[in-house]
């Protein structure tokens, strides 16, 4: 069983629509079911990691998902190419960007992938603040690719239950401080273009 973690409505809105989900539970976090692919659970937790820790929980605790699926939309720290607004990307490592250990910034960890995606591999890191200024997006950049609210705090917990993880992860904007307006302006986008490929990937036939 597979589950699959939508931070929003707003990201969630395309593949459930594509897949014809319906919600079967609303609380604590949204549970949707697909008729289109009996193996997959899908929840949408709410921002930030403390929400998505605890779903993915509850997703392998009391769901029996044997592998954690994360999708939606991420800052770019670089202004390479690779990282245009639209680009899909792969993560192979996490990490939560404002934890510290003994004032060491903590290790990521490695995603261990189940999906076979022809998407290019990322670094992520992950805050509960969001980044739209320069200082820490240059403090991140040194040793991640993008930035999200949810991702590292899912792998963590995949890693906990040794379960595969797969966070496929689209550029919405490059967190500068201008762009809290360029993620909304590009977040139906970005989402659309995961749905697409998350119904690749799980087998989900949307023309069935």
């Amino acid at each position: 069983m597979t589950g699959l973690v939508f931070a929003t409505r707003f990201e969630a809105k395309p593949f459930l629509a594509l897949s014809r989900a319906e919600k079967t539970t609303p609380e604590p976090f949204e549970i949707y079911h697909t008729p289109l692919q009996p193996r997959l659970v899908i929840t949408v937790c709410g921002m930030g990691k403390v929400a998505a820790a605890a779903a993915a929980q509850s997703l392998l605790l009391r769901h029996g998902v044997t592998c954690l699926v994360n999708a939606g939309a991420c800052g770019a720290l670089h202004d390479t190419a690779g990282f245009e607004v639209e680009q899909l990307l792969h993560i192979v490592s996490a990490l939560e960007g404002d934890h510290e250990v003994l004032g060491k910034q903590s290790l990521p960890i490695v995603c261990q992938h189940r999906l076979k995606l022809q998407l290019p591999p990322a670094r992520l890191v992950t805050c509960d603040r969001p980044v739209f200024d320069l200082r820490r997006r240059s403090k991140y950049a040194a040793f991640a690719d993008v930035v999200d609210m949810e991702g590292a705090a899912i792998a963590r917990v995949a890693a906990w239950h040794g379960v595969t993880c797969d966070l496929i992860k689209g550029v919405s904007d490059h967190a500068r401080p201008t762009q809290r307006k360029t993620l909304l302006e590009n977040l139906h986008a970005v989402s659309t273009r995961i749905s697409e490929v998350l119904c690749q990937a799980l087998d989900v036939n949307p023309h069935a």
